[in-house]
């Protein structure tokens, strides 16, 4: 690697690196692929199987809930659509655990933990939005719009903040960057 590379400081080589897988992850996430295509296929599916898992929690509680393909359909009707599917919270805490200097093994724990965390917080905002469509509709997409885009994003950020500061302590991870390049 470049000596001018190695000669930054690490934080900065980290910023970097984040940035630039999240640039990566991103033109991934949001290129205008073909409906038929391989990854648009992809995307509709996953998107079907959050609108799916959403469905199934509000039906226990509203037996009138229906999920069809990426419509949830009750006494209130949600589509979810790509920024409904968290990929770009998941996105970005892929790309700072990526790019934080931690063995593999550290850093494929990590991954495992935020993405099920994230996901998990990502039905529960489906399902509190849909619960304020059906009470207060009003409130909806202030709730939508601002209030839960950015505690998604605090919920990725506090992920890797509990992450990064238990694989900094891992004997693992001291053990892989001491023989580590970077």
């Amino acid at each position: 690697m470049a000596r001018w590379w190695r000669g930054l400081p690490a934080t900065i080589r980290f910023v970097v690196r984040a940035a630039l897988l999240m640039a990566a992850f991103c033109s991934v996430l949001y290129y205008p692929y073909a409906e038929n295509s391989v990854p648009g296929q992809m995307f509709s599916r996953y998107l079907a199987l959050v609108a799916r898992a959403s469905g199934g929690c509000l039906s226990l509680f509203d037996p009138q809930v229906q999920v069809a393909g990426t419509f949830i359909t009750g006494r209130h009707a949600l589509q979810i659509v790509l920024d409904c599917a968290a990929l770009d919270a998941l996105a970005l805490f892929a790309a700072t655990v990526l790019a934080f200097p931690a063995a593999v093994r550290v850093k494929l724990i990590g991954l495992g933990a935020g993405i099920f965390i994230i996901s998990g917080f990502n039905l529960l905002r489906i399902v509190i939005l849909y619960v304020a469509g059906t009470k207060s509709p009003e409130v909806f997409d202030f709730l939508h719009e601002d209030v839960m885009a950015l505690l998604m994003v605090l919920v990725s950020v506090g992920c890797f903040a509990v992450w990064a500061s238990r694989a900094r302590n891992s004997p693992t991870r001291l053990a892989a960057h001491a023989t580590s390049p970077t």
